[in-house]
């Protein structure tokens, strides 16, 4: 308790840090972990995101691609684009002016020279040639539904041949004729699901439902089959194909527009600059200020070798060897003759008479008596008898 009392202010710190650090995992699992990726984005791997089939196109010789732009910067390569319904982040579509007349012209513009379309939904963005009754066509959102149809094919194509059936959320949509040529291609009943239409050079797929291409159906019934052959129908020769990531609100911007650190860094590096922004205000708090109040020092007693070669060599810088060697010797005196039982004025000659003949420390001691009778005694002399009698004592 004492040491959390003392220590409050950096156990409160520890405790953030911590929490900071817990926090930035948990939001790096959540970026790893599919069920909180986007939705119908191209390589996205959640249920209704379509990463199998952009991988089913690329494993038929087909080169994919993601479109992050708008439409007026649609690639030159581009020669089929896939766009799906934004049913999700609606808000991200025309919300700070990036789609302009201009992007629907420019797709208008592309259809009609020649590319190819797989539409899935109507768009607030697309040109009214795509859109025209588009009330009564597609809608402009379609949410993920648990009704589901079997779809058959309408006309006996060579190029559909093996195809039986394919499995169709119900988006309680049906499909009516084109002004332009228009072929269905999937009915259920009455209701035509999926058909082509030939746009002067330019061919569109449209389709009742997206579900069907998510991760979670493709594989049911004849649905890879059926979307492989309607897109090799429409470009036999393999080509480049791009999803319309920018529909679902990951648009980027062009770059012409200034975007700052914040803007452009990954969730991780964000993370990982904070961390390192705290790490530094800990570092530079810690060696400004103590955490905690001070505690004093205990007292030390400075060992007989450090106070006889301090009091040397003040002594040796006065010149004063014999003076310093008697202070010394009768202090060393004192306390021997209090050890051994002795009056305290006894001489130095009645102390060594008192130790056993056989002794270190009366060796020591005869020789540091011999030493005060010597006029020419050294400092490094007197240094060595005082610290033979230090190792005796």
């Amino acid at each position: 308790m004492r040491f959390l009392r003392e220590r409050l202010g950096l156990v409160l710190l520890i405790g953030v840090v911590a929490a900071l650090l817990l926090y930035s995992l948990r939001l790096a699992q959540e970026a790893r972990d599919p069920r909180f990726a986007p939705l119908p984005l191209s390589y996205s791997q959640h249920r209704y995101g379509v990463k199998g089939f952009a991988r089913l196109l690329e494993r038929n010789g087909y080169t994919v691609r993601s479109l992050k732009r708008a439409y007026r910067e649609l690639p030159e390569d581009a020669d089929l684009l896939v766009i799906f319904p934004p049913p999700f982040r609606l808000d991200a579509i025309g919300a700070d002016g990036d789609w302009t007349e201009e992007d629907a012209e420019a797709l208008d513009a592309w259809l009609k020279e020649g590319g190819r379309l797989l539409l899935f939904s109507g768009d607030s963005r697309l040109p009214e040639s795509l859109a025209e009754d588009s009330r009564m066509r597609l809608p402009i959102a379609q949410f993920p539904v648990n009704r589901f149809v079997d779809a058959q094919p309408s006309l006996p194509a060579p190029w559909l041949e093996g195809i039986q059936r394919v499995r169709l959320a119900d988006q309680r949509v049906n499909l009516s004729p084109r002004k332009e040529r228009w072929v269905p291609l999937l009915h259920t009943g009455g209701a035509v699901e999926a058909a082509l239409w030939y746009y002067e050079a330019g061919v569109v797929f449209e389709c009742t439902d997206w579900q069907w291409l998510s991760n979670e159906q493709l594989r049911e019934a004849d649905n890879g089959a059926f979307i492989l052959a309607v897109v090799r129908k429409l470009l036999p020769d393999g080509g480049v194909i791009y999803f319309d990531d920018a529909g679902q609100g990951d648009l980027e911007r062009a770059p012409r527009e200034a975007r700052g650190f914040w803007g452009v860094a990954p969730m991780g590096v964000r993370i990982a600059f904070a961390h390192l922004m705290l790490i530094t205000l800990v570092a530079l708090y810690s060696l400004g200020k103590r955490f905690g109040l001070p505690r004093p020092a205990p007292p030390r007693a400075p060992a007989l070798g450090e106070y006889v070669d301090a009091l040397a060599d003040i002594y040796a810088r006065a010149q004063a060897v014999h003076p310093a060697f008697e202070i010394v010797l009768d202090s060393i005196r004192r306390r021997l003759c209090r050890r051994l039982g002795l009056p305290a004025g006894a001489t130095l000659l009645q102390l060594i008479q008192a130790l056993p003949p056989e002794s270190p420390l009366r060796s020591a001691l005869s020789d540091a008596l011999q030493a005060l009778q010597n006029p020419q005694l050294t400092a490094d002399e007197a240094r060595r008898i005082l610290q033979r009698i230090e190792a005796a004592n």
